[in-house]
């Protein structure tokens, strides 16, 4: 069955718009959703340097706008044939309906990466799940995929700087870096 936010005659941007007391965004968090439903509606590329220059932002500025949107649930990112492509499906669902951590963790990565896991990567991955919360897992996930770095090298880098750091999946949905 198709999501109502999917369906031809919604517009999608006048829904958000209309909601927008309800969403909890800031103004630059509400106009990066609006460009990147704006680029997807049109097949248009949606890339961390289109986002900065239409925002007049610095990449650092794109790259923590977009780390507060998925922490919120609103932004993913998707591989399509190799492709990477912004999905705003959870500025719509429900939460329940949303939430990645109903999945497996296995699942994610496996979604995220669009293979399945290699024998290597799902024991690395059982050994975060020993040492670090799932969700701050699934957080650095999402920030290595918002640089598109499809590694579990580059994930492992992070989630090491951040247990050095003390960081906490907390620190994370509040935007904090």
């Amino acid at each position: 069955m198709e999501k109502w936010w999917r369906e031809r005659f919604i517009d999608r941007r006048a829904w958000i718009l209309d909601h927008l007391e309800d969403l909890s965004l800031s103004s630059e968090e509400a106009m990066t959703i609006l460009l990147i439903d704006f680029f997807n509606e049109h097949d248009m590329p949606v890339h961390h340097g289109v986002l900065a220059n239409k925002l007049k932002l610095d990449m650092d500025q794109v790259d923590d706008l977009l780390a507060r949107l998925g922490a919120k649930g609103y932004v993913s990112i998707e591989t399509n044939h190799g492709e990477v492509q912004f999905c705003i499906d959870g500025i719509f669902a429900d939460e329940k309906e949303t939430s990645s951590f109903d999945l497996s963790l296995f699942e994610v990565f496996e979604d995220d990466f669009a293979r399945p896991l290699s024998q290597m990567e799902v024991e690395l991955l059982s050994q975060w799940t020993m040492e670090y919360d799932q969700t701050l897992i699934v957080y650095a996930l999402r920030e290595a995929m918002t640089k598109n770095k499809r590694s579990f090298d580059y994930i492992d880098r992070i989630l090491l700087d951040w247990k050095r750091r003390g960081f906490s999946a907390e620190d994370y949905e509040r935007g904090e870096r």
